[in-house]
């Protein structure tokens, strides 16, 4: 029976992931790497094809193994641990089942913010399409993100894993993993409105960020799955393997506002007139300005991405926000 090894079962994006996979999946056996004793429980119940594997990321000789003996790799651990990532390659390098494995990574659209306008709006950014391979080439060596990138871009042309990359924007909604549930960019501004007892944002708050609904996510990740199943053994370029998932667009200001709103009708927060804050590093996720077009998998065919959710239709990121403050006050108790 074909396997799938895990990394981040217990995360936000993998655990949804993992959660939809072993619905869609059912020829597959899972590994997952799990860093606890009531984490393995929880993915365990995932199914009785599920398997757990006590282990953290920085065990890299049993991720290498593991990763050697596994058809398809998930990493949704991680978009900035190297010696992670190298681990994985040498297990896929190291190959058990006679056949190129397949690699989905999990990145980011950080990887094309820009130092520029912090907190502000950037009249000069350019938005980068993932159907342009050249756009994707363009990023520069020291983006955030990139490094990760570029080992596995170099570890597909090398011929001995088939790597796709998808790079989520800031994500929304309620996760269906057995682990963590919420995102990590608005929680961290919830919190942050809270600790200051008034709505903030950094400098101007009209920096820009695109979105995408948790289940979207997840639905990109099944298509760009069957398609490096479909793919294998075709040899094309490593950079036409990288996908966005992005949908809608806001400005950080504007969610700030609304979790203002929100956090004073509730009487948690002392004034809900806006302040601006200056620039921390623990910020810098709100702090930048990240546009993509995601083209590519809207593109494939016959069957393409087609978000539900966003601007328009389903839950937007507006509609998703009173949801996530309870839930972040509620695990702060």
């Amino acid at each position: 029976m074909p396997s799938i090894f895990v990394l981040g079962a217990t995360g936000y994006i993998g655990g949804s992931i993992l959660d939809r996979y072993t619905k869609v999946y059912t020829n597959y056996e899972f590994v997952a790497l799990v860093r606890s004793d009531t984490g393995i429980k929880a993915v365990k119940r995932l199914g009785n094809n599920v398997t757990a594997v006590k282990g953290s990321h920085s065990d890299h000789e049993i991720i290498t193994e593991l990763a050697s003996k596994a058809d398809i790799i998930l990493n949704a651990a991680d978009a900035d641990d190297l010696e992670l990532t190298k681990a994985v390659l040498a297990g896929a390098r190291r190959t058990t089942i006679g056949k190129i494995p397949i690699l989905i990574h999990t990145s980011g659209t950080g990887v094309a913010t820009t130092a520029q306008s912090l907190g502000k709006k950037d009249p000069n950014y350019r938005v980068l399409d993932d159907s342009n391979v050249e756009d994707i080439k363009s990023i520069p060596p020291d983006a955030p993100h990139r490094q990760i990138d570029l080992a596995i871009f170099a570890a597909d042309a090398a011929g001995y894993v088939s790597a796709y990359i998808i790079a989520p924007s800031t994500i929304y909604g309620t996760g269906s993993g057995p682990g963590n549930k919420i995102s990590q960019q608005i929680p961290t501004l919830i919190k942050e409105i809270l600790a200051h007892k008034q709505t903030v944002y950094v400098g101007e708050g009209t920096n820009e960020w695109n979105n995408v609904h948790i289940e979207d996510l997840v639905d990109l990740y099944i298509i760009v799955t069957n398609l490096a199943i479909s793919e294998l053994g075709t040899k094309t370029d490593p950079y036409s393997k990288f996908f966005w998932g992005s949908v809608g667009l806001h400005t950080w200001g504007d969610i700030a506002r609304k979790i203002g709103n929100i956090l004073y009708a509730k009487g948690l927060i002392d004034k809900v007139e806006p302040k601006s804050i200056p620039f921390r590093q623990e910020l810098a996720a709100i702090a930048t300005n990240s546009i993509t077009k995601a083209t590519r998998a809207r593109n494939l065919e016959p069957n393409s991405w087609k978000p539900k959710h966003g601007p328009g239709k389903g839950v937007s990121i507006e509609a998703s926000l009173e949801e996530t403050i309870d839930q972040v006050v509620a695990g702060s108790k």
